[in-house]
Protein backbone atom coordinates (compact mmCIF):
# COMPACT_ATOMS: atom_id res chain seq x y z
CA UNK A 1 0.00 0.00 0.00
CA UNK A 2 1.08 3.51 -0.49
CA UNK A 3 0.28 6.40 1.73
CA UNK A 4 -2.64 8.57 0.42
CA UNK A 5 -3.09 12.30 0.47
CA UNK A 6 -6.68 13.70 -0.84
CA UNK A 7 -7.03 16.99 -0.40
CA UNK A 8 -9.94 19.16 0.93
CA UNK A 9 -10.90 19.37 -2.83
CA UNK A 10 -10.20 16.02 -4.12
CA UNK A 11 -12.25 13.12 -4.57
CA UNK A 12 -14.15 11.39 -6.92
CA UNK A 13 -17.80 13.40 -7.10
CA UNK A 14 -20.82 10.91 -7.01
CA UNK A 15 -24.49 11.39 -7.29
CA UNK A 16 -26.52 8.33 -5.50
CA UNK A 17 -29.99 8.66 -5.28
CA UNK A 18 -29.87 12.27 -5.20
CA UNK A 19 -27.38 12.50 -2.40
CA UNK A 20 -23.98 14.18 -3.55
CA UNK A 21 -20.92 12.20 -2.41
CA UNK A 22 -17.68 12.33 -2.63
CA UNK A 23 -15.25 9.15 -2.72
CA UNK A 24 -12.37 9.77 -0.74
CA UNK A 25 -10.73 6.76 -0.36
CA UNK A 26 -11.32 4.10 -2.40
CA UNK A 27 -10.77 0.16 -1.37
CA UNK A 28 -8.35 -0.06 -4.84
CA UNK A 29 -6.07 2.26 -3.39
CA UNK A 30 -5.95 0.71 0.34
CA UNK A 31 -5.52 -2.99 -0.93
CA UNK A 32 -9.42 -3.69 0.09
CA UNK A 33 -8.68 -2.27 3.86
CA UNK A 34 -11.03 0.53 3.98
CA UNK A 35 -13.04 3.18 1.89
CA UNK A 36 -14.15 6.61 3.06
CA UNK A 37 -17.21 8.48 0.96
CA UNK A 38 -18.12 11.90 2.33
CA UNK A 39 -22.08 12.67 2.11
CA UNK A 40 -23.71 16.13 1.52
CA UNK A 41 -26.75 15.37 2.64
CA UNK A 42 -30.32 17.77 1.97
CA UNK A 43 -32.80 18.57 5.14
CA UNK A 44 -34.71 15.04 5.89
CA UNK A 45 -32.69 13.30 3.62
CA UNK A 46 -30.82 9.97 4.59
CA UNK A 47 -31.02 6.34 3.29
CA UNK A 48 -33.54 3.85 4.07
CA UNK A 49 -33.21 1.22 6.94
CA UNK A 50 -31.09 -0.74 5.86
CA UNK A 51 -28.46 -3.46 6.59
CA UNK A 52 -24.64 -4.13 5.68
CA UNK A 53 -23.65 -8.13 5.48
CA UNK A 54 -20.10 -7.74 4.57
CA UNK A 55 -18.35 -4.54 6.00
CA UNK A 56 -18.79 -2.10 9.33
CA UNK A 57 -19.59 1.56 8.86
CA UNK A 58 -18.16 4.16 10.73
CA UNK A 59 -19.73 7.66 10.46
CA UNK A 60 -18.12 11.18 11.42
CA UNK A 61 -20.66 13.88 11.93
CA UNK A 62 -19.02 17.21 9.97
CA UNK A 63 -21.81 19.79 9.69
CA UNK A 64 -25.37 19.59 11.15
CA UNK A 65 -27.64 17.78 13.10
CA UNK A 66 -28.18 13.88 12.29
CA UNK A 67 -31.45 11.54 13.89
CA UNK A 68 -29.86 8.00 14.13
CA UNK A 69 -31.05 4.66 14.54
CA UNK A 70 -28.52 1.42 15.08
CA UNK A 71 -30.45 -1.52 16.10
CA UNK A 72 -32.34 -0.74 19.27
CA UNK A 73 -30.46 2.48 19.10
CA UNK A 74 -31.89 6.16 18.82
CA UNK A 75 -30.22 9.27 19.09
CA UNK A 76 -29.41 12.66 17.93
CA UNK A 77 -25.51 13.03 16.46
CA UNK A 78 -23.98 16.22 16.25
CA UNK A 79 -21.09 17.85 14.83
CA UNK A 80 -17.94 15.88 16.16
CA UNK A 81 -19.72 12.49 16.69
CA UNK A 82 -18.72 9.12 16.11
CA UNK A 83 -21.34 6.36 14.95
CA UNK A 84 -20.34 3.13 14.49
CA UNK A 85 -22.95 0.74 12.59
CA UNK A 86 -21.70 -3.16 12.59
CA UNK A 87 -22.36 -5.52 10.26
CA UNK A 88 -25.34 -7.12 10.26
CA UNK A 89 -27.55 -4.32 12.16
CA UNK A 90 -29.98 -2.52 10.98
CA UNK A 91 -29.83 1.24 10.78
CA UNK A 92 -30.60 4.44 9.01
CA UNK A 93 -30.02 8.29 9.58
CA UNK A 94 -32.03 10.88 8.94
CA UNK A 95 -30.30 14.49 8.53
CA UNK A 96 -32.33 17.44 11.17
CA UNK A 97 -30.62 20.79 9.63
CA UNK A 98 -32.06 23.46 7.21
CA UNK A 99 -29.13 24.04 5.10
CA UNK A 100 -27.20 20.84 3.69
CA UNK A 101 -25.49 18.54 6.41
CA UNK A 102 -22.06 16.68 5.82
CA UNK A 103 -20.76 13.31 7.33
CA UNK A 104 -17.79 11.18 6.54
CA UNK A 105 -18.42 7.17 6.09
CA UNK A 106 -15.35 4.85 6.74
CA UNK A 107 -16.16 1.67 5.68
CA UNK A 108 -14.22 -1.76 6.54
CA UNK A 109 -13.22 -3.77 4.73
CA UNK A 110 -14.14 -2.09 1.12
CA UNK A 111 -16.05 -3.08 -1.61
CA UNK A 112 -19.45 -1.19 -0.95
CA UNK A 113 -18.64 2.36 -2.57
CA UNK A 114 -18.77 0.03 -6.03
CA UNK A 115 -22.72 0.90 -5.22
CA UNK A 116 -22.35 4.18 -5.01
CA UNK A 117 -20.11 4.37 -8.11
CA UNK A 118 -22.97 1.69 -10.29
CA UNK A 119 -25.85 3.62 -8.60
CA UNK A 120 -24.17 7.02 -10.18
CA UNK A 121 -23.06 5.83 -13.37
CA UNK A 122 -27.32 5.54 -13.54
CA UNK A 123 -29.49 8.69 -14.97
CA UNK A 124 -31.51 10.47 -12.34
CA UNK A 125 -34.36 8.72 -13.71
CA UNK A 126 -32.55 5.37 -13.75
CA UNK A 127 -32.32 5.77 -9.97
CA UNK A 128 -35.68 5.85 -9.35
CA UNK A 129 -36.26 2.24 -10.66
CA UNK A 130 -36.36 0.89 -7.14
CA UNK A 131 -36.19 -2.67 -8.30
CA UNK A 132 -32.47 -1.90 -10.36
CA UNK A 133 -31.36 -0.29 -7.10
CA UNK A 134 -31.99 -3.49 -5.30
CA UNK A 135 -30.76 -5.76 -7.90
CA UNK A 136 -27.44 -3.67 -7.35
CA UNK A 137 -27.85 -3.39 -3.49
CA UNK A 138 -27.78 -7.62 -3.37
CA UNK A 139 -24.71 -7.71 -5.32
CA UNK A 140 -22.63 -5.65 -2.89
CA UNK A 141 -24.38 -7.43 0.56
CA UNK A 142 -27.07 -4.44 0.73
CA UNK A 143 -30.22 -5.07 2.45
CA UNK A 144 -32.98 -2.56 2.28
CA UNK A 145 -35.22 -3.37 5.20
CA UNK A 146 -39.07 -2.21 5.31
CA UNK A 147 -39.79 1.72 6.75
CA UNK A 148 -40.32 1.18 10.53
CA UNK A 149 -44.37 1.27 11.67
CA UNK A 150 -45.13 5.57 12.22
Amino acid sequence: MTPLHIPSNGGAKLNVLGIPMVMRIHGRDTNGTVSAVESHDVPGGGPPPHIHHREDETFQIIEGEYEWTVGDQKFVAQPGATVFAPRGIPHTYRYLGTTPGRLMCIMTPSGFEGFFEEISALSPEQQQDIPRVMEIAKKFGLEFLPPPAA
